[in-house]
């Protein structure tokens, strides 16, 4: 009845009589299987009374939870196999889980709320009106902040939100600033005073109550879909003045890193009108299940904003097959042949493009970074290890293994130190990030010294002050610049950009490099050494370029300008912040 009548949620319990309990799986498949787009918000709840709840009870909640995540994950598989494996939305953005937990004196439950999510899986978290139950709204609100949850439903911490319009006004306001959960205003909301709750609190979400005596006469309740739709037609006329949201085209676009998944949607201009960075995960299954969880999250997000999401570019380190959109090997995420493209396309049914982080960020720097106009360069990163992109004619270079630009294990010193590949005199070993600090340790225990761990930027920090920071450093301009002659003979560049974090360096970097270089050419100039324009937002840069080539608008990039593709999002452009004035996401 909710659907029909045009609900975008319902919250699904059993007992309404002591405030709605934990309902059944069989309930819960029930309404999956007859249902199509309506949003089902569970409740997790062992009993009435209050929320305070023992370890066996929160024992009880989790194996719940678990079970209302097995539902989803078969609703979302059913729905996969009937649209022949391209799913309308997954079921993790269609069900999420209605909860909360108290200690006795009134504040959160971290401990009981952190067992809950863990147990939730991926599924959206509603903290229910146990929120006004505790003593200090601002206090829990940024609890429930900082364990991600998504929603809070309150009155304010009164008994209806009309008494509680003030309070609820601020914890928008706080959701705003802060990016945190949206509120959802309930109590007492009515079609006759739901258009003076909303411009009162600024909230965009409310919660109805629309039950009625059953025909059936044994008391039980039921869903008025009268209520219904006459709560839309008022919340509807209060809106009556808002422009209209036009549709416009824009991509994802997605870094995976061995940290951080950098996640964007990015609009035909190539700015950024949505960003979300969340942890990279322990690798394997994990690290795969938080990609496709934060790319269903910023589809659905900028879907109800009114964006129409074309493809979608993902970069990633390792062995990649862009043809086949399989990662044959990613060391830093446990991945081995992963068909990573086919299961996002499956996830967001747009066209998805895999690549290689270093080269993406290379076709970036290509075509608006510092080898802008030179269609025949190469971009050297130099971090934790060292590795490059060659492009010929602005297109990156693949190789026949797909694994062109491991400069890193170039041998730059002849019968060097070993390197952990097995080869000795690698590059790497001698100018990284590691390689720098490993051998800074050790030449500070050859000489007796205490050994202090420093990083590539503490032994710059240290050049002329510290004759083993110097004997390091010099070591590795010498490595870099016998590397860098390779390339140039090699491949003939125009221009050799450097990146990463060893080049921030700067001109303690650059001069020698050039210098040594330059000198090590005997008969044909050295081309410009330079350092990256587009710094750590190039390889994001490039996935929005393969992901606009995928959705078969590879000239949109031709017209975007470096401001607005080095533009920072707007303060409440993240998930939680651009979700919260949007109540159909």
């Amino acid at each position: 009845m909710a659907e029909r009548a045009g609900a975008q949620r319902v919250e699904l319990c059993a007992d309404l009589g002591v405030g709605g309990t934990t309902p059944s799986r069989g309930l819960l498949e029930a309404v999956l299987r007859q249902t199509d787009s309506i949003g089902v918000q569970v409740m997790v709840r062992p009993r009435g009374g209050d929320f305070v709840y023992s370890p066996a009870e929160i024992d009880v909640m989790c194996l719940d939870l678990q079970q209302i995540a097995a539902a989803a994950a078969a609703a979302d598989a059913a729905a996969g196999s009937a649209a022949s494996g391209v799913a309308d939305a997954a079921a993790g953005d269609r069900v999420g889980v209605v909860l909360g937990a108290l200690t006795a004196d009134g504040t959160v439950d971290l401990d009981a709320m952190r067992r809950l999510i863990s147990a939730t899986g991926d599924l959206p978290v509603t903290f229910h009106k146990a929120f006004d139950a505790t003593r200090d709204l601002a206090a829990s609100y940024d609890a429930l902040a900082e364990l991600g949850v998504v929603r809070i439903l309150s009155s304010g911490g009164r008994a209806t939100a009309e008494q509680g319009a003030e309070a609820l006004a601020q914890l928008v306001a706080r959701s705003a600033a802060s990016s945190g959960p949206r509120m959802l205003v309930g109590g007492g909301v009515r079609p006759g005073n739901v258009g003076a709750l909303l411009e009162q609190t600024g909230a965009t979400e409310v919660h109805l109550r629309a039950q009625s005596v059953s025909p059936r006469g044994d008391g039980t309740l039921r869903t008025d879909p009268e209520l219904v739709e006459r709560m839309l037609a008022a919340v509807s006329a209060s809106r009556a003045t808002e422009p209209a949201r036009a549709s416009r085209d824009a991509v994802l676009a997605l870094d995976i890193g061995g940290t951080n998944l950098k996640g964007a949607v990015v609009d035909e201009s190539g700015r950024i009108v949505l960003a979300e960075t969340v942890g990279a995960g322990s690798g394997g299954t994990e690290s795969l299940d938080r990609v496709r969880h934060l790319l269903r999250q910023l589809a659905g997000h900028a879907a109800a904003d009114g964006w129409s999401i074309l493809g979608a570019g993902v970069v990633t380190p390792g062995i990649i097959e862009p043809s086949t959109g399989v990662v044959r090997y990613a060391s830093t995420l446990a991945w081995s042949d992963v068909p990573l493209g086919a299961l996002l396309a499956g996830d967001l049914g747009v066209p998805v493009a895999i690549g290689h982080d270093v080269r993406a960020a290379g076709l970036a720097e290509a075509l608006f970074g510092a080898a802008a106009g030179a269609s025949n360069s190469v971009l050297v990163a130099i971090g934790t290890g060292v590795a490059a992109a060659v492009l010929s004619d602005d297109t990156p270079v693949v190789g026949h293994l797909t694994a062109a630009g491991e400069l890193g294990h170039i041998p730059a010193l002849p019968h060097g130190e070993a390197c952990t590949c097995g080869q000795r005199g690698c590059l790497e070993v001698y100018m990284s990030g590691a390689g720098l600090a490993r051998r800074y340790a050790a030449a500070s225990e050859v000489a007796g010294q205490a050994t202090v761990p420093l990083s590539a930027a503490g032994i710059v920090g240290r050049l002329g002050a510290d004759p083993l920071a110097d004997r390091v450093w010099a070591d590795g301009i010498e490595a870099l610049a016998l590397g860098l002659k390779t390339v140039t003979m090699l491949l003939d560049p125009a221009v050799i950009v450097l990146t990463g974090g060893v080049s921030r360096a700067g001109d303690a970097l650059l001069e020698p490099v050039r210098r040594q270089l330059a000198d090590s050419l005997a008969w044909r100039a050295a081309p410009p050494v330079e350092t990256s324009v587009l710094g750590t937002s190039g390889s994001r840069i490039g996935a929005s370029v393969l992901a606009y080539r995928a959705a078969g608008r590879p000239g949109t990039p031709d017209g975007w300008m470096l401001d607005d593709l080095l533009a920072e999002p707007e303060p409440a452009a993240s998930i939680a912040a651009f979700a919260a004035h949007h109540p159909e996401s």
